[in-house]
């Protein structure tokens, strides 16, 4: 049932977009991502609908299964960073890092861990450039005590153990002297 109300929530927000010129740069209405219309592969409307839909399941499933009285989990780039950015509210930051996470995974929540497991890798993975332990108050380390989490990239997101190895590894070539040809 969620499904098809979803889907139906979906097809009312693109309603418009549909009646653009095609060749168009169009947004997608729930996750702001910008697509030219018309095209296909990940331009399409089909492929912009389906993250929409994946977006708003997510933010579905958060909304019962993440923190009580949690302010909903945005779903666009401007909402997460925003959070990212939030220092009036100590849970915002980490929602927004979450659903930046999240997207990354193609809003696929069973494919990711949970907000604690992830809130509590992130704090444990800060390097002090969002400086988030402090940030958040003793509250919020007490309800998320910072715990090591296999995955959590340097950037604030998580990744499968094959995927993250493969992040450091062109990190470490990246960061690595390069060695000139004899």
């Amino acid at each position: 049932m969620m499904v098809t109300l979803i889907k139906a929530k979906v097809d009312a927000l693109f309603r418009d977009v549909l009646s653009e010129a095609n060749g168009q740069v169009s947004t997608n209405p729930v996750t702001g991502g910008r697509f030219l219309k018309g095209e296909t592969g990940e331009d399409s409307i089909a492929h912009q609908k389906r993250d929409a839909e994946r977006a708003l399941l997510a933010q579905e499933w958060f909304a019962l299964h993440g923190p009580t009285n949690a302010p909903a989990l945005p779903v666009a780039h401007t909402g997460w960073e925003d959070m990212r950015h939030d220092h009036e509210c100590a849970l915002k930051p980490l929602i927004g890092f979450y659903a930046r996470s999240l997207s990354f995974r193609d809003w696929q929540v069973q494919n990711h861990p949970s907000f604690e497991d992830f809130a509590r890798g992130l704090l444990a993975n800060n390097n002090g450039l969002w400086d988030l332990r402090q940030r958040v108050g003793p509250a919020i380390l007490k309800r998320y005590p910072p715990r090591a989490l296999a995955g959590m990239a340097p950037g604030g997101y998580w990744a499968p153990p094959n995927e993250y190895a493969e992040i450091v590894a062109e990190r470490t070539r990246r960061l690595s002297p390069t060695k000139q040809a004899a």
